[in-house]
């Protein structure tokens, strides 16, 4: 067969191949290419989503393509790679990861084209190229990836580990001593060839015991400017740039806001709020636009009673009432130009719990999950407070130059405790709002009965879309295994176009690891789990389940999201868990760590 083949060959050649003067001679092909087979990918260790493929040679064929199934792509082929003879290649998955994604090669040449069979990841495989990170101080009770920013493109990653006790300042600090308990770090990396590299390692300019640096970070959409908040600072400093040494007053709380030159980062700007005191919590949440001139902070514990934006600041009548405050950088210098209060501002709200910054940054939403109004939908009756802790959203745009609020968002059937708004998230656009109840307690699986309080704080997410200037309640979300106490909605994250959403269950207790296995057992109490959602034309369903590597009890995987523009990478923090090798790889088994935290990229 191979030597009529190889004589089919030059008999083309011999009639088409021989010509006059400057022309060359080629071999076309009489058929098609041949059959051929395409082995399962093997995962390259210490490379996330990086796969090995390779695949038998195609007779008569000249060049293959490599593809991931996509059935919207011609010949339901999303390329990964073309090659020209060579029948292996590396590539790294740009997508999620999912246990069900399918491959395979085409062979071309000119008469035609070959499929090869296709071929899944495979549990193992799929297992062992989720990313895996840990500080490279890594110690006990550090909570490594406690909060998470990833830039749009996924190539820049921010992780804080609120606990961590070098007493350095600034930049690439010696991080050995542990001098400064609970002071606080954040760790920048990036990514290259499928390997994350740590680029930095940030410390306050005015780094203290206990001032909890990188309680919340947030990063612009090229991943160049990023502000970190300290929850516990204490310097009764106002305004921006001010004294930052003293500490009279406790956990009043400071943002800093670093920028990236080159390769090289610096601190830019140290945040007060204009009416800082003790106890409110500045910083306590963070949003950014996506050119990083615009950065929302959250302070929930803030007391002024006043009510929409620029309001009286100075009494302290409404105890943990909350407020948020917006900054802007301006002719290079970073600027407070709002001041923002509850529509319905009293005490003990918690607005400003959670933040999120539309991409244009001209939209703004806020959580106050101790809000306490028992109306329903949109914009109902602010007034009364016969649902303690029943939660609100508040949805703020910039008209002409001026800050109003829009919405006051309520979800279809509050109830007393569920802490509506305890997270928030909104898509580029800022006219999808994602909202977390994690203590709501309907049994409901995915789409079920909401109406009920037979689940204790399992926790719902709520979708909202605005169409026509008007927002409206889209879809109540449950996860596949609801359980009581398992705080699914504790974290929300949307992609940029809105029809991707994560959401974090930190106390889940499957003991299922990576892309697969059993929903239903809880052997492994206050694990963790992320469950990612999709929507199509208005519906919405859930389309993974995701678990730590190395799940073990109690690591509180999903405690922390962060999601890529296009939702193709996602990083969840579990800020309890207990390895204590300070890699980048695959996980390690071993619980010497405590609290040590790890994250985990998919």
């Amino acid at each position: 067969m191979q030597r009529l083949k190889a004589l089919l060959a030059v008999t083309v050649l011999f009639i088409f191949g021989c010509k006059s003067g400057d022309e060359t001679s080629s071999t076309i092909p009489l058929q098609s290419p041949e059959p051929f087979e395409m082995s399962s990918p093997t995962a390259l260790m210490g490379k996330t989503k990086t796969f090995q493929f390779s695949w038998q040679q195609s007779d008569y064929a000249d060049s293959y393509t490599l593809c991931q199934k996509d059935i919207s792509q011609p010949n339901e082929c999303r390329q990964l790679a073309k090659t020209y003879g060579e029948t292996q290649y590396q590539a790294q998955i740009e997508q999620l990861l999912q246990v069900s994604d399918e491959f395979f090669v085409i062979a071309h040449n000119q008469q035609g084209l070959r499929k090869s069979n296709e071929v899944t990841l495979g549990d193992s495989e799929s297992l062992s190229a989720i990313g895996f990170l840990k500080a490279s101080n890594a110690e006990l009770g550090d909570n490594f990836g406690h909060a998470l920013a990833l830039s749009d493109d996924g190539l820049t990653l921010a992780v804080s580990a609120i606990k961590e006790g070098s007493s350095g300042t600034g930049l690439n600090a010696d991080e050995k001593d542990n001098s400064s308990a609970q002071a606080g770090a954040v760790y920048v990396y990036s990514i290259k060839d499928g390997q994350w590299d740590r680029s930095a390692y940030l410390k306050a300019s005015n780094t203290d015991k206990g001032d909890q640096f990188g309680y919340a970070v947030a990063l612009s959409g090229d991943g160049r400017t990023l502000a970190v908040s300290a929850l516990q600072e204490a310097s009764n400093a106002v305004g921006v740039g001010s004294d930052q040494l003293d500490n009279s007053a406790p956990m009043s709380g400071a943002v800093y806001v670093f920028s990236r030159q080159g390769e090289v980062w610096q601190q830019q700007a140290y945040l007060k709020s204009s009416n800082n005191e003790a106890l409110d919590s500045f910083g306590f949440s963070l949003s950014m636009s996506f050119d990083g001139k615009r950065l929302l902070v959250g302070a929930p514990a803030e007391a002024s009673s006043s009510q929409g934006i620029d309001g009286n600041q100075a009494d302290n009548s409404a105890l943990l009432s909350g407020a948020a405050f917006l900054f802007e950088l301006q002719n290079n210098s970073w600027r407070q130009t709002a001041y923002i209060k509850a529509s319905n501002t009293d005490r003990k709200d918690s607005f400003g719990y959670d933040v999120a910054l539309s991409a244009d940054g001209d939209s703004f939403a806020i959580g106050a999950p101790g809000e306490s109004s028992n109306s329903k939908g949109i914009n109902d009756n602010q007034s009364n407070n016969s649902a303690i802790d029943s939660g609100a959203v508040y949805l703020f745009s910039n008209s002409g130059g001026a800050w109003v609020q829009e919405a006051y968002v309520k979800p279809s059937t509050p109830d007393a405790g569920d802490q509506f708004g305890f997270s928030v998230s909104l898509n580029g656009d800022g006219d999808v709002l994602s909202v977390g109840a994690y203590k709501e307690s309907s049994n409901a699986d995915s789409y079920g009965d909401e109406s009920n309080n037979l689940a204790p704080s399992s926790g719902a997410a709520y979708l909202f879309v605005k169409e026509q200037n008007v927002w409206s309640q889209q879809a109540y979300l449950k996860p596949s295994n609801s359980d009581a106490h398992d705080r699914f909605g504790y974290k929300t994250q949307l992609n940029r176009d809105g029809d991707t959403l994560v959401v974090g269950s930190p106390q889940e207790s499957s003991s299922s690891v990576g892309l697969f296995g059993d929903l239903q057992d809880n052997a492994a109490l206050s694990s963790g789990a992320a469950y990612v959602f999709t929507e199509d034309r208005g519906v919405w369903r859930q389309t993974a389940y995701l678990k730590a590597t190395n799940t073990n009890s109690n690591d509180q995987f999903g405690s922390a999201l962060a999601m890529s523009g296009k939702g193709e990478a996602l990083v969840v923090g579990a800020f309890n868990e207990a390895s204590s090798l300070p890699i980048s790889g695959n996980a390690p088994k071993d619980n010497r760590a405590s609290g040590s935290g790890a994250v985990y990229v998919y």
